[in-house]
């Protein structure tokens, strides 16, 4: 599975957090958090698709954004989680980010997306 068809998801996911959070709270904080994390996933995501349509395995710039995003998720609402215990929004942000950092890992040891080669029609 490539990278993007996890990133969009989830960068949407994230988005869509910071804005309930600000909505239900009045939360700058998450709005801003939720703004900046899910453009940057999106972001990542649209660059992966990019060079995956011209042929290439994955870019560099969006995988190492996507980890280091999923990454710094998982640390400071696992954080949050640990001194709150709340599982929402902190737990669940934390767990959903920790699985999407696994699939990065993978992902990257794996030498990235698969790069497809069209059959000719001969």
């Amino acid at each position: 599975m490539d990278d993007f068809y996890i990133t969009i998801p989830y960068g949407l996911i994230v988005l869509g957090g910071g804005v309930v959070g600000y909505v239900r709270r009045g939360s700058v904080a998450s709005l801003a958090a939720g703004a900046g994390f899910g453009g940057a996933l999106l972001l990542a995501g649209a660059l992966s698709i990019w060079d995956f349509a011209h042929g290439h395995s994955n870019s560099l710039f969006a995988t190492v954004l996507q980890t280091v995003c999923a990454a710094a998720l998982t640390i400071a609402m696992g954080i949050r989680y640990m001194k709150t215990r709340k599982v929402m929004p902190a737990g669940i942000v934390a767990t959903i980010s920790a699985l999407v950092l696994i699939f990065y890992v993978y992902k990257i040891s794996n030498g990235g997306n698969e790069v497809y080669i069209p059959v000719s029609d001969e």
